[in-house]
């Protein structure tokens, strides 16, 4: 109890300054940022399945969310990040009950890296004018937004400009020095500091005054409309906030042990984001930042979380006079170091270094994110390269060949068909999917080797999947080999593949007595195979 109430406050004190330059990347006050991230946890707490994930506003999400909602005018624009938020949630609870989590795995690396670089340029681009205190709409269009700020260039407040260049350089300095204190939190007091001291107030924009009527219940407009017009949009950000959760399971599965269902993350998630919409909150995820500091600072369970929210809401509670003069600049210098922090320069040179399909992956994605007018497309973009990828793997089916030598340590030795000789059987080793992407693949390969011996050993033992369509394929080479009265026998058999084959007839096609199941001895049941083989053949020759 003791760690999760040091890991808590930790948490707490990284998040404050974070969640409100959130807020601003989605374009509202920074003070939804710190209610968003108190009902996040709240209900994470108890809908959540891991000990470690910590929830909230994230700079991806955030983004998602402007890029999304880049059409909406000013006067409506809270009301449609609720809608869109309970959208966000409906959507990711289908993707859990529909066990969806599958299927999110094949958005592949390159694309959520090239995903995140994209969104760390944009992200920093869109903070410079809060930055250097000028104002104009919104436009979450990169080249615009830069076209903006050189036209409005000489507009540039110095006294923003300083107070963000001293944040920067506190959270710099904090986090080379060896004090492990909270670099985010030490640069916006710094600068608020400042503004106090000297009545900045009315040189710089502020944060402003608290309104807590912001934690009351307010139920979205539910407007058919509106609903209809942001399904897509919403369905986008979902999936960037289950792409970004399953990141953040997987990384933190990695150094835990931790076994976590994704389907029902998925759901938990869902819920949180259904539950935002109803206390004006927007929609978040699984945070990367928040969740390892969370697992470095030694906590156990999930109450660490809830001492986390608790503490943000006393920090609202008890320094609300302080919170309103955070200088906005301060916060848009804090989104800046985030955004640099967001580009891996070791990920994206080993990349660059990596296939040419990965190379190529990442760079597309990169483009599309920025060029892009909604991330969203970037999103589906992303989506599209890494199933193509997939599908191009998948269409070569696997097929090794080995043989029995007696002479040889291991018995089992690979080979080449037009090596293996008259009278021996050959070993076909079948591995990984066999569906109906392989399925010309694995005609070819089975065509290949049908004149190659007397018989086969066909071993089943690393068949992840096998479809209808490759099934129809081995029933041919089957036949085949039995009609110039060659042998089959199946090795490496379970309970479950035997009841797929027997289902659809390759059993009844081989006979119950030439099939061999597997034991823990790796490829014991093919060398029982061989033996039973060698004694038909021996059978036959007599």
């Amino acid at each position: 109890m003791q760690q999760d109430l040091s890991s808590g406050i930790s948490i707490a004190a990284l998040s404050v300054p974070q969640n409100m330059a959130y807020a601003l990347i989605v374009g509202l006050n920074p003070v939804y940022g710190l209610t968003t991230s108190i009902i996040s946890k709240i209900i994470s707490t108890i809908t959540g399945r891991s000990n470690y994930i910590i929830v909230g506003p994230t700079n991806l999400m955030a983004m998602a969310i402007a890029s999304n909602l880049s059409f909406v005018q000013e006067e409506s624009y809270l009301e449609t990040v609720i809608l869109l938020t309970l959208l966000v949630g409906v959507f990711q609870i289908i993707a859990g009950l529909f066990k969806f989590g599958k299927l999110v795995k094949y958005v592949s690396h390159p694309v959520i890296v090239g995903l995140t670089t994209g969104a760390a340029i944009i992200i920093g681009v869109g903070q410079l004018k809060n930055f250097i205190g000028i104002t104009f709409g919104r436009t979450y269009n990169i080249y615009i937004e830069i076209y903006h700020l050189i036209i409005n260039f000489d507009a540039i407040n110095y006294g923003a400009v300083l107070l963000g260049l001293l944040t920067i350089i506190l959270i710099i300095f904090v986090e080379k020095s060896k004090y492990k204190i909270p670099s985010y939190l030490i640069g916006v007091i710094g600068t608020t500091i400042i503004v106090m001291i000297f009545s900045l107030n009315n040189q710089v924009e502020i944060v402003g005054s608290l309104n807590f009527n912001r934690f009351n219940i307010n139920l979205p407009t539910f407007n058919p409309k509106m609903i209809i017009n942001l399904s897509t949009k919403g369905l986008a950000v979902a999936i960037v906030g289950l792409i970004q959760t399953l990141a953040v399971v997987k990384s933190i599965s990695n150094r835990t042990n931790e076994e976590l269902d994704i389907n029902k993350e998925f759901i938990s998630q869902g819920v949180m984001n259904f539950g935002l919409s109803f206390f004006n909150g927007f929609a978040s995820s699984a945070s990367f930042t928040n969740t390892f500091a969370n697992y470095q600072s030694g906590a156990k369970t999930r109450i660490s979380e809830l001492i986390s929210a608790l503490s943000i809401l006393a920090f609202i509670l008890f320094f609300n006079f302080f919170i309103k003069f955070i200088p906005i600049s301060a916060l848009a210098g804090l989104v800046l170091v985030v955004a640099y922090n967001m580009i891996d320069t070791e990920e994206i040179k080993e990349l660059l270094n990596a296939t040419k399909a990965d190379t190529l992956i990442f760079i597309l994605t990169f483009i599309a994110t920025i060029s892009s007018p909604r991330i969203e497309y970037a999103v589906y973009f992303g989506v599209f390269l890494s199933i193509i990828t997939v599908l191009r793997d998948s269409s070569e089916a696997n097929v090794g060949h080995l043989k029995y030598d007696k002479d040889a340590h291991s018995k089992i030795i690979t080979t080449e068909p037009e090596d293996i000789e008259e009278d021996e059987y050959i070993i076909l080793d079948l591995v990984g999917d066999f569906t109906f992407s392989a399925a010309d693949s694995f005609k070819y390969k089975l065509e290949d080797v049908s004149e190659a011996a007397d018989g086969y050993i066909i071993r089943v033992r690393n068949i992840d999947n096998m479809d209808i369509t490759s099934i129809n394929e081995l029933k041919k080479f089957i036949k085949t080999v039995q009609s110039r009265e060659g042998e089959i026998l199946i090795s490496g058999l379970n309970d479950n593949k035997y009841e797929i084959l027997k289902n659809l007839g390759i059993i009844q096609l081989v006979g119950e007595e030439n099939l061999f199941f597997e034991k823990n001895k790796i490829l014991s049941s093919t060398l029982d195979a061989v033996e039973q083989a060698e004694k038909d053949n021996g059978n036959n020759t007599n």
